[in-house]
């Protein structure tokens, strides 16, 4: 009777000790770009730390989030496949990096599209959203939880005004990829292909005279020091799918994956409210610091749009996987327009 009770008292132990495993937190590995406490930027990070706090408040200590900041994982189109091999969960990699991997994306990208934030986002949201965003997660193995703002439209700075479409010619405009040259070409400029960290210096010597980004990294990287002229052209709307491995949400209980799924409506929404705050200060600050702010008028828009969007659709016609695809993001915005 000892003997068989030790024995009983073996496997009875061994069972647990089995059994610990399966009560292991799981860790939900997420790569960064900007490094922590990055001031005026914090609709991307702030974003993903609400996503941190949510899931780890809900998950009863299933779950942890471990956000790893400052690229220390690699630049973002390495984050981005290590995302979709599974050896980090989730990356912050934006919609110019999703292009190289699933080119439909671009129909996203097209100027003057958008005619503000908040269509864009019914557009994400709705349907057309949805749709796309099933379609990635199909064809990379990422899912998509959300759409987040990259910091919002994309406006032309330069050292000579551009206020029309002819203040276009004999401008060098720092220009990445077709999709962002071809507006550029299209409205009477020479496009140039600056990587980002020698942008500030190329418009400091003149190796270009303008750029387009958003306001926030106009401030961000100090572009206010070397650029006179911020025209509010808002033809390019910067966004991003808040991405998981696919295979890794699959895994989870249906009780995690609602507690990610819920948490990341709360994270797009902080980064959405967040964006629109922080380009409100970012422009402020550039006026205060000099530089001289235009807002184009309706007219003036549209002649940029008549120049600029048949140039892109062409371009994308020959990078989607059907013109249907561009015909749905169209109509996608007009519906969420009226």
């Amino acid at each position: 009777m000892r003997i068989s009770g030790r024995f009983a008292a073996l496997v009875a132990f061994g069972a647990f000790a089995f059994a610990v495993p399966a009560l292991a937190q799981t860790t939900i590995k997420v790569g960064l770009a900007l490094p922590q406490g990055m001031a005026g930027f914090d609709h991307v990070n702030g974003m993903y730390e609400t996503f941190k706090r949510e899931v780890e408040a809900n998950s009863k200590g299933e779950l942890k989030v471990d956000l790893a900041y400052g690229g220390s994982l690699g630049n973002p189109a390495d984050r981005m496949n290590q995302m979709r091999r599974g050896i980090i969960q989730m990356s912050d990699a934006s919609d110019g990096n999703y292009a190289a991997v699933y080119p439909d994306i671009q129909v996203f990208s097209l100027p003057y599209l958008f005619p503000d934030e908040k269509t864009a986002w019914k557009v994400f949201d709705g349907p057309a959203g949805q749709k796309m965003g099933e379609d990635i997660r199909a064809k990379t193995g990422i899912r998509v939880l959300g759409w987040w703002e990259a910091g919002g439209f994309r406006h032309f700075s330069s050292n000579k005004a551009i206020r029309t479409v002819k203040d276009f010619a004999g401008q060098k405009v720092r220009a990445l990829g077709p999709a962002n040259a071809k507006p550029v070409e299209a409205a009477g400029g020479t496009a140039s292909a600056i990587p980002f960290n020698e942008l500030y210096t190329s418009l400091k010597t003149g190796v270009v005279d303008a750029q387009d980004n958003s306001v926030s990294v106009f401030r961000l990287v100090k572009l206010y020091e070397v650029q006179k002229f911020l025209t509010l052209s808002a033809h390019s709307y910067s966004f991003g799918p808040m991405g998981m491995n696919d295979a890794f949400y699959a895994k989870l209980s249906p009780a995690n994956q609602k507690v990610i799924d819920d948490a990341a409506k709360k994270a797009v929404a902080y980064n959405r409210e967040t964006s629109r705050k922080i380009e409100g200060e970012a422009l402020a600050f550039v006026k205060q610091n000099g530089v001289t702010v235009i807002d184009p008028s309706a007219a003036d828009k549209a002649e940029m749009r008549a120049k600029m969007q048949p140039a892109v659709k062409e371009w994308l016609l020959t990078q989607v996987s059907s013109p249907k695809v561009l015909d749905e993001a169209l109509a996608a915005v007009e519906a969420a327009s009226k």
